[in-house]
């Protein structure tokens, strides 16, 4: 832990980031660019609409969009182009939102590209109607619909294009808006030029600008109407407030972008840096690395796999990564796409000279693994029922009910939660069961994880209870909401 880490005197340890850009790891760092024009705007006032009219033409200047505006997020630049489709920034209508009653409240969406952060579309007051073919999109699109929106990394391999896309919304006047906030901004942004009318970005991922910001391009007239939305003026965007400095922030970040980035020096960097790491870890017998090519090309960002044989090494990935958050300094690995033999590096984040210490001690704690040895099978306690479920969270209880079958220590069945039904499976090892569900809400799932024991006719535990979605997947997510107690009655 470095001595000037602000965050050790109130008792909370920072980590080295070999996990991206995600938020809940606090983003990305700034560009020392970025810090600089935050501190210089934090010592002048300026009104908020002039500013944002202001930096509506630079951003236009430098993306080559018609227009953009800066906001406290990507998902807050989706509230905002939503409401401006709804509304067309007429602020009596503003005024009314989340209730659409009598506007165009439909929003239309291939059903694949759903996204976890389509809660902030809806939070403007409208419906999404998902379609799966060119065919549906055009029948869907009738007077009710205000804009047709997709998510920009499942465009990359889809049946439906953005061009095709706009070129049948555009018939019926429907603006499209995609969602690009995982995605690097290229000038001049690709998305209108493809024809797109609005196009979101996180601030706080590649762009290395201020974590709680984003950047809205796209048509004049839309991105006008979105400000109208958005604080300091008094509708439902409110909420959603952006300071001058955060402003600021991200122009410096967008001029970084289009007169220094070296894109090519950076990946260079990133190769280095997990080739370091790998040439630490195979120093381990039965220990491989190797780096893999972008998951995403919109994202560029190399990756390293590191696989170990687990015949000869007792730890899965996520006990790793938990292995390493107890260390110190404290190493955080991703949780998506760990397997029982595997992890994956991402090197987005490292900073100078942390390569060579994650690849120590990630060899370090592999070869502190216990060897593999076969746990004595035990018989499982029978489950089988209709169980009704109490889960104490924070404030209040639910109620749920599960119908569980069990064939050996296999489990199976149905959890009903307050207004959803859907599947569960699990297992049982003696007396401790696990089983898992996961109920789809528009573009998300909630996931609920089941651990506990069996005794005296009863079953108690914790339960995991989180989200899970095309955006957000692993078991990080699946947990966001915290641990709640349940205990369990068999009725039948």
């Amino acid at each position: 832990m470095r001595d000037d880490d602000p965050y050790a005197k109130i008792g909370v340890r920072s980590f080295i980031n070999c996990c991206g850009t995600r938020t809940i790891h606090g983003g990305t760092l700034m560009l020392p660019e970025v810090r600089e024009a935050m501190v210089a705007a934090s010592q002048h006032f300026v009104n908020m609409d002039e500013l944002m009219a202001g930096v509506g033409k630079r951003l236009a200047e430098l993306t080559g969009a018609e227009w953009g505006m800066v906001a406290p997020g990507a998902a807050a630049s989706l509230c905002h182009a939503t409401a401006a489709c709804v509304t067309g920034g007429d602020p009596e209508l503003m005024f009314r939102l989340p209730d659409t009653t009598g506007m165009k409240n439909r929003v239309v969406m291939p059903g694949e590209s759903r996204f976890t952060y389509d809660h902030a579309i809806r939070s403007v007051g409208v419906t999404v109607v998902e379609v799966n073919s060119l065919g549906e999109l055009e029948h869907a699109l009738d007077e009710k619909v205000a804009m047709v929106a997709l998510l920009g990394t499942w465009e990359a391999d889809a049946d439906m294009q953005v061009e095709e896309i706009v070129e049948i919304a555009g018939a019926k006047d429907i603006p499209v808006l995609v969602d690009a906030a995982s995605e690097h901004l290229r000038v001049p942004e690709p998305y209108t030029a493809r024809g797109a009318n609005l196009v979101a970005y996180s601030g706080g991922k590649y762009l290395r600008g201020p974590q709680p910001t984003g950047v809205l391009l796209g048509d004049r007239d839309l991105v006008e109407a979105a400000w109208v939305h958005a604080a300091p003026h008094h509708t439902l965007g409110r909420a959603l407030k952006i300071g001058k400095e955060e402003v600021m922030g991200v122009m410096a970040a967008l001029e970084y972008l289009v007169d220094k980035r070296d894109p090519e020096g950076e990946h260079r960097g990133w190769v280095t840096d997990l080739g370091e790491i790998a040439k630490h870890v195979t120093l381990m017998p039965g220990v491989g690395a190797e780096v893999l090519d972008p998951a995403y090309e919109r994202s560029a960002v190399p990756r390293l796999e590191i696989r170990w044989d687990g015949e000869r090494i007792g730890m899965a990935g996520l006990e790793l990564r938990d292995r390493l958050l107890e260390g110190n300094p404290r190493i955080m690995l991703d949780d998506r796409g760990a397997t029982d033999t595997s992890v994956f590096i991402l090197p987005f984040s490292l900073q100078p000279g942390e390569a060579e210490i994650v690849g120590d001690r990630i060899r370090e704690a592999l070869l502190q693994a216990p060897f593999p040895v076969e746990e004595e099978s035990l018989s499982p306690v029978d489950v089988s029922g209709v169980w009704e479920i109490e889960i104490s969270h924070v404030r209040k209880t639910a109620h749920h009910r599960v119908g569980i079958s069990q064939v050996g220590e296999d489990l199976e069945g149905t959890h009903h939660t307050r207004a959803l039904q859907n599947p569960l499976v699990g297992s049982v090892t003696g007396d401790e069961v696990v089983f898992t569900s996961q109920h789809r809400f528009e573009g998300t799932h909630l996931a609920y994880r089941f651990m506990g024991t069996v005794s005296q006719g009863g079953m108690n535990g914790t339960v995991e209870i989180g989200s899970s979605g095309q955006s957000a997947p692993g078991p990080l997510n699946q947990r966001e909401y915290g641990t709640a107690v349940w205990k369990g009655r068999r009725t039948i």
